[in-house]
């Protein structure tokens, strides 16, 4: 019994390793993909190539990176439209980041979302990000950063450094796929496009890509954006965070701590909800706060919350 078991197992693991065919080679690896919609999905994606101009080693000078981009009525037509013109197999299984455009304000994108993992098998942990109001999401895949070996690692590493320090997001598409079921929003950190970009591209026109705030992705929609301040707020009401770096006044002179073991619960009041917070101080250098710089501290975080404190 054992052996037949062990045989239809074989047999099945065999069926399904030859279901695709297509060797590697063969297919246009996306490394990150921007979706815009304006009547039409636009998607701009920036295809891997090892054999691109950069020669067969890769580097960070971006020439390993194709850029194409497809429309269609549909996400999927939009991404077979970029097939046909690079002549391969599209494969986003190792797709490192999504970046939705603010045209989605208006157009409902759950099911894109939903055809990016059912049908074009994009990994659960593919971060997402959305950009700020007027601004598409091509303009960032089209920064050529000088850090990374694709363009695609310094959006990222943006995304993860913010996150790090509990000041914005970082939003998976299991995120959005599980929120969307339970009927929640989810919160995704925004990207503008800034000039005075000098060392951080290679643009004529010195322009990059900066971390800006959020905006909740709600019922499909992209909602009004949150500037930095309000994002990092959001983070530590939601629970997404719980530590902060504060710069506050005390004697007359600005100092910086940092704020960790953040606690905000929430009561309903009259009018809008209260936020009660209490928090842990110490310096950057990891002593201890006097009682007024602590005083001035737990104000700046309150005002930042907009809270009372414990």
């Amino acid at each position: 019994m054992k052996k037949l078991f062990a045989l239809i197992t074989l047999i099945t693991l065999t069926i399904t390793g030859c279901s695709d065919s297509t060797e590697l080679g063969g297919r246009a690896i996306i490394q990150a993909a921007a979706v815009d919609y304006d009547g039409q999905y636009h998607v701009t994606a920036m295809l891997f190539s090892s054999g691109g101009s950069g020669g067969n080693t890769i580097d960070a000078s971006q020439e390993n990176v194709i850029r194409v981009s497809g429309d269609g009525d549909t996400l999927s037509q939009a991404i077979d439209s970029i097939s046909l013109i690079d002549g391969k197999r599209i494969y986003m299984c190792e797709t490192k980041l999504l970046i939705l455009g603010s045209g989605f304000k208006n157009k409902n994108a759950l099911d894109a979302i939903k055809t990016l993992y059912y049908d074009l098998r994009c990994s659960l942990n593919m971060p997402v990000c959305c950009v700020d109001n007027g601004e598409s999401a091509e303009g960032i895949v089209n920064l050529q950063f000088t850090e990374g070996i694709t363009s695609a690692d310094k959006p990222l590493s943006l995304i993860e450094n913010a996150y790090r320090m509990g000041v914005s997001p970082k939003t998976t598409l299991l995120d959005m796929l599980a929120d969307s079921a339970c009927n929640r929003d989810t919160l995704l950190p925004m990207f503008s496009i800034i000039e005075n970009g000098s060392g951080v591209t290679v643009s004529d026109d010195n322009k990059t890509a900066v971390l800006s705030g959020s905006r909740y992705f709600s019922n499909g929609i992209l909602r009004e954006p949150f500037d930095k301040t309000k994002t990092a707020a959001l983070m530590l009401i939601t629970g997404k965070s719980n530590k902060i770096t504060l710069n506050y006044h005390s004697d007359n002179t600005e100092k910086t701590c940092e704020a960790y073991c953040i606690k905000v619960t929430t009561e309903p009041g009259i009018g809008e909800n209260i936020h009660r917070v209490s928090a842990k101080f110490r310096t950057r250098n990891g002593g201890m706060l006097s009682e007024s710089e602590r005083k001035a501290a737990i104000s700046e975080l309150a005002e930042l919350i907009g809270s009372n404190t414990e």
